[in-house]
């Protein structure tokens, strides 16, 4: 009995929610996917996806009534870039966007390119400089 999860994690989502003031966050959550698990017999972690999914639903129809429900857009996860660019518009220079990821920069000049708007590159910075450690004679070296 796999089928109508979606529906009934949606409709218990918007059941509950008038709900959330007094339930509190981690109570609404509780509620909603602990009545999903024992009614399909699904895991945890499959309820919290639809769960997930029925939070999507109400924040694209009314953001206001899921204010504060999910995790801050700050505290969402993935890796921070370590190694970032700069990405300018080839004929004037001007920088669209600063400390981007290569592949969020290729991405954007991509997505330039493809509708026809303003050609885009990644400003290229002066070479870094080299350093080299030289290693120690072989006179000078240890040896045990």
């Amino acid at each position: 009995m796999t089928q109508g999860i979606r529906a009934y994690t949606n409709a218990r989502f918007t059941k509950y929610l008038p709900k959330l003031g007094e339930l509190g966050n981690a109570a609404f959550r509780a509620k909603v996917m602990n009545g999903v698990v024992a009614m399909f017999g699904i895991s945890v972690a499959s309820a919290a996806t639809h769960y997930n999914h029925a939070l999507k639903t109400q924040r694209a129809a009314d953001p206001a009534s899921v204010a504060g429900l999910g995790r801050p857009e700050d505290k969402k996860g993935g890796r921070k870039p370590i190694h970032t660019v700069d990405v300018i518009k080839v004929k004037t220079g001007e920088v669209v966007a600063s400390g981007v990821s290569k592949g969020a920069a290729e991405l954007l000049i991509t997505r330039a390119a493809a509708s026809r708007k303003a050609k885009l590159a990644i400003k290229a910075d002066a070479p870094a400089a080299v350093v080299t450690e030289v290693a120690p004679a072989a006179a000078e070296a240890v040896t045990a």
